[in-house]
């Protein structure tokens, strides 16, 4: 066997190349490959598909088993594929159909499964069912009372009318009534046209808005799940409650003796204060201005003076000063050592002199 240093280069990096192609596309469609997908493809033509999309869920008994995988036209027919569960069982003279999911035209494929051998082929056009598309239909019906004479109609019906005025009494009457609907829509064929052409876009625009609108409608579902799913803890959180709610009005009940008197006087210190409103919002506003002043002198160093008016006198106050320093056992009139004698005045004093040493001259020894 030859080493890969004497084969042929470019042979071995075309064989790396397909190989690393290979891997990667299995692995980016490893859903699709058969042995690994735990799902079978089937197939069906339809007429029109009436906004089925790919990967639009597949239903068999109301129970979703797969998803639409491809859609192309065909002979003028178009070729629906679409994958289920490997355990659903799909018969041969099966049946498929389009249906509307929710009441704003999601689309989903019904498969009705019939007969005893596995289906093989494409599901023929005669067992498709293709869906009802309101949109569509709004739209011919604008386009072709757009295109209806509505004078000539009521000319034909007048004539009718005339032509028969001498039947009996029960059809005049009937054809009289022929001729005021006859006359009525044409006096309302404005308004009519009107009407279909607004409901033409209504249509189109909840056509446009399906996905938001079926989106909403889920969040609403998943919101109404939880709360139905906190129930019970709502319902305990709402007797607690009540329960407390009880629990004070028993409480104040049997204390209302004890509260009538606290009540009244605070009553009356909320009457003052509200009387003195003024008085208190200007006291605020000085008391502003007297932090901001203080603030500023005490950023200024270590230390600050200050000075509050309208306080008690220092006589006044003394003795309790005094009263708290004996419990303690110290009396505020004895000095402190540094307090006993005077502070130095001017100039302080010529040191003394250092003493000689011995034999040195007055100089330190070397």
């Amino acid at each position: 066997m030859k080493p890969f240093s004497d084969r042929n280069p470019a042979l071995i990096g075309a064989i790396g190349v397909s190989l690393t192609a290979v891997v990667a596309l299995t692995t980016l469609n490893y859903d699709r490959i058969p042995l690994l997908s735990g799902s079978d493809s089937y197939s069906a033509y339809f007429a029109e598909i009436g906004g089925l999309a790919v990967d639009a869920p597949v239903h068999v008994s109301g129970l979703e088993v797969g998803k639409v995988s491809r859609m192309a036209l065909e002979r003028g027919k178009v070729l629906v594929e679409f994958d289920i569960d490997s355990d659903v069982f799909v018969g041969n003279r099966s049946e498929a159909a389009i249906k509307t999911n929710t009441v704003l035209g999601a689309r989903v494929l019904d498969i009705t499964t019939r007969g005893d051998e596995p289906l093989d082929e494409p599901i023929p056009e005669d067992r498709t069912t293709a869906p009802y598309e309101l949109p569509d239909a709004l739209a011919d019906l604008t386009t072709t009372v757009e295109d209806i004479d509505t004078g000539t109609v009521s000319a034909s019906l007048d004539t009718l009318a005339q032509t028969f005025q001498d039947t009996p009494t029960e059809l005049r009457f009937a054809l009289d009534g022929v001729s005021r609907l006859s006359e009525s829509l044409a006096r309302r064929d404005q308004q009519l046209r009107s009407l279909l052409a607004n409901a033409n876009e209504a249509t189109t625009v909840l056509a446009r808005r399906t996905d938001d609108v079926v989106r909403l409608i889920g969040d609403s579902q998943s919101l109404l799940l939880a709360l139905r799913a906190q129930s019970d803890s709502l319902d305990a959180i709402a007797g607690n409650i009540t329960a407390l709610a009880r629990q004070l009005e028993a409480f104040i009940a049997e204390n209302r003796e004890q509260f009538q008197p606290a009540l009244e006087k605070l009553n009356g210190v909320l009457a003052i204060v509200d009387s003195r409103r003024d008085k208190v919002q200007d006291s605020i506003r000085r008391l502003n201005s007297y932090t901001m002043s203080l603030t500023e002198s005490v950023s200024s160093g270590p230390f600050f003076k200050s000075y509050v008016a309208n306080l008690l006198p220092g006589q006044f106050v003394q003795p309790f000063v005094d009263a708290a320093f004996a419990e303690r056992g110290l009396d505020p009139n004895v000095l402190l050592p540094s307090e006993s004698s005077d502070p130095q005045i001017g100039q302080p004093g010529t040191p003394a002199l250092p003493i000689p040493l011995p034999r040195t001259g007055g100089e330190a020894p070397r």
